[in-house]
């Protein structure tokens, strides 16, 4: 036999073995035994009929365990993915396999990878008898971090529909995977950055630093950021620097380690952080500092100056806080409208940088109200500075299409033994504040030290008034009105307070301290039902003079309420509206003309007379007097008491004299004290005259007894 012969028999003899069952039953023997792979085969109904010791082994069972159980009656990973295949196998009809790749923990808390594929075992019609597994097991390394990095479709899909970027490293810092939002972060395509060191994302000196960190992790096994989130500075491919959050999370995979990196662009974040802290500390109309911010930057400079002064360094200079308050900025407002309010403030603000000297800090403490902190050299400085910047703020303004002129009061004090921090200082600079606005505002006023002792009795004032009414402390008193004849035609009630402890205290000193408090609401109220009571008992005596005025509070009457209140009050007593009378100064008649104009004429419907008092010290202008419904005009006693000596005086009351009865008005003149006075008004046909030479302020009782000795009857 030859050669070829041979060959041609050996064919024939193995291909007839490859059919023959004795031969299939061998292999298939040798395979279950000793084929060293993960062997399980299962029936078309998934029933398990053989497992060998390496596939049970994967599940942490014995092949006993798991000979005779459906397949869903096992929970685990490996069983699941084997489900799997075998769907897969079912919904297809030209491929009898599946492959299998699952992850798997043992007990011993080791992981592998089971690897291989299920098999349809078909007879020779092609049906299905049952399902057959070939597994291999591996627990290496290399094997499990390539199938933990490598991302199938889906989960490719995943990390790239992922907003922020995620990168996988393995422990040395190499990139091993990172999806398309991280590419995008950084500018780079992914094979740029795959098999690259992480500190390539990185600038100096974060990138020496991630480097010494893998460096002391490769040698020493500690972690130290893992699990932390932080917040860094990441580096583009372009160079640029940016702020990043940097989250990292640690996977340990047997003996080997991956890091996931989650990184997230912070700029916008922190851009409105920057903008709310900014909001938080200065004002958004002017820019300048709230009034929080500014005391924490005051008592920083004023601990610095300590600091200076105990190490002996030149300090230079004292510090000075300048306390500005726009005095009626509601009627800009008001007149213009609060755009034009807004643009006055913000030229002020820009007009006072200008003004004192450099690094000076502003702020803005209310609506109308600033102050400002300057070194300066020494007191005289401080007054200088004070001065050109009342000057200036005061002077014309440019506001939104619109020229604005500012009435301002500045309140100041400059740093001395007596101040050692920015309380203190802004303490002496209120008062001073309170001080000029005490006296009409719109000036400059520096502290002194009588000024606090002043804001101490108007305290002590405020409290005592607080409870003037209930104790009875409060009486009233009233000064005759005579005409040029001399008879009493009428009479004004003055408010007098006798305090228990302190005394008499004058008027001109609690009547200010009362309309700063909101106490002369409830005063003015006492006023009103006492004057009215007193005018009761007096119709029933008859000795009711003709009209008794009673002074009015310009929060009092601006408040809306005053005609009802006086209904209310003169509902048991209608026969006393034509004998009562109230007086307001020009300031409160102008504050609101319009409420103004209302309430008088509402008053007038009830009988109720007005006179304007003390014209002549506020706006005298013929165009407020003739719109508001008025009977009378006092002219104020500063005009009087140069008469007839003065020139001025005398041409200044003639004219008011003349005025007013060219309006129909009566006019009263206040502060008479000597018959060359009397004489002077009455030439100039001055109606009615008030003051001592009349009658000093006196109790009802002594004013009745004026009424009775007249020898004619009032004219009713």
């Amino acid at each position: 036999m030859n050669g070829s012969e041979c060959s041609g028999s050996s064919v024939a003899e193995a291909a007839g073995m490859s059919r023959d069952p004795a031969f299939l039953a061998s292999l298939a023997a040798s395979l279950l035994d000793d084929g060293g792979m993960a062997l399980v085969y299962l029936d078309r109904d998934c029933v398990c009929r053989h497992a060998d010791p390496h596939f049970a082994a994967a599940l942490d069972r014995s092949p006993d365990d798991l000979i005779g159980r459906p397949l869903a009656a096992v929970d685990h990973p490996v069983t699941t993915a084997l489900g799997a295949a075998i769907a897969a196998i079912g919904e297809s009809s030209s491929h009898g396999s599946a492959p299998v790749d699952c992850p798997t923990v043992g007990c011993d808390g080791r992981r592998s990878i089971l690897s291989g594929s299920v098999i349809a075992h078909r007879d020779s019609a092609g049906a299905t008898l049952g399902y057959l597994g070939t597994f291999h097991q591996t627990g290496d390394p290399d094997r499990i971090a390539e199938f933990v990095t490598c991302r199938d479709t889906f989960v490719a899909t995943l990390l790239d529909a992922a907003v922020d970027g995620i990168i996988v490293s393995d422990r040395s810092g190499i990139i091993r995977s990172i999806n398309r939002s991280c590419c995008r972060l950084f500018g780079y395509e992914d094979s740029e950055l795959i098999g690259r060191n992480m500190a390539v994302l990185m600038p100096p000196p974060f990138s020496r630093d991630h480097n010494r960190y893998i460096d002391t992790y490769m040698r020493t096994d500690r972690a130290k950021i893992i699990g932390i989130g932080r917040d860094t500075l990441g580096q583009r491919k372009d160079g640029t620097v940016f702020p990043i959050h940097l989250s990292v999370g640690e996977a340990r995979l047997g003996d080997e380690v991956t890091f996931v990196g989650i990184i997230r662009d912070i700029s916008e974040r922190l851009a409105a952080e920057q903008r709310a802290s900014y909001l938080a500390r200065h004002d958004p109309l002017t820019g300048v500092l709230t009034r929080t911010a500014f005391l924490e930057e005051c008592e920083a400079l004023f601990a610095g100056h300590r600091a200076d002064k105990a190490g002996d360094v030149a300090t230079g200079g004292l510090f000075a806080l300048f306390s500005l308050d726009v005095d009626q900025f509601s009627d800009v407002n008001e007149a213009f409208g609060f755009h034009v309010g807004d643009a006055a403030l913000k030229a002020m603000v820009s007009r006072v940088t200008e003004v004192l000297p450099p690094n000076t800090i502003i702020c803005r403490i209310a609506a109308d109200e600033f102050a400002a902190l300057s070194r300066v050299s020494d007191g005289e400085h401080a007054r200088t500075l004070a001065g050109v910047l009342h000057d200036r703020l005061t002077a014309s303004i440019y506001a939104d299409r619109h020229w604005v002129r500012l009435r301002l009061s500045i309140g100041a004090a400059v740093q001395d033994e007596t101040v050692s921090t920015l309380e203190d200082l802004n303490a002496k600079a209120k008062l001073a504040l309170q001080a000029v606005q005490h006296n009409g505002g719109n000036a400059v006023c520096f502290y002194t030290p009588e000024m606090a002792a002043a804001a101490t009795r108007r305290m002590m004032l405020t409290l005592h008034l607080t409870h003037a009414i209930e104790r009875n402390e409060l009486r009233l008193v009233y000064q005759p009105i005579v005409d040029r004849a001399g008879r009493v035609r009428s009479a004004e009630a003055l408010l007098r307070w006798d305090h228990h402890a302190l005394g008499p205290v004058s008027p001109g000193e609690f009547i200010p301290v009362a309309e700063e408090s909101g106490l002369i609401v409830p005063i003015t109220d006492w006023v009103l039902s006492t004057a009215i009571a007193q005018m009761s008992a007096w119709e029933a005596e008859g000795v009711l003079p003709d009209r008794v005025f009673l002074n009015i509070s310009g929060q009092q009457f601006l408040r809306g309420n005053l005609t009802v209140r006086l209904e209310e009050l003169l509902s048991e007593h209608p026969s006393l509206r034509r004998h009562l009378g109230l007086e307001i100064t020009e300031q409160a008649a102008v504050r609101d003309l319009k409420v103004a104009v209302r309430t008088l004429g509402e008053l007038a419907e009830l009988g109720i007379q007005a006179a304007i008092d003390d014209f002549g010290s506020g706006y005298s202008s013929l165009s407020y007097v003739q719109q508001l419904p008025v009977a009378k005009l006092k002219i104020d006693r500063a005009f009087v008491i140069d008469v007839p000596e003065n020139p001025k005086s005398n041409a200044l009351v003639r004219a008011a004299v003349g005025m007013a009865h060219g309006l129909g008005l009566t006019t009263v003149a206040e502060g008479v004290e000597t018959a060359e006075q009397r004489d002077f008004l009455v030439s100039v046909g001055c109606d009615m005259m008030q003051g001592y030479l009349f009658g000093r302020p006196m109790v009802p009782e002594s004013l009745a007894d004026m009424v009775r000795a007249q020898a004619d009857p009032i004219a009713e």
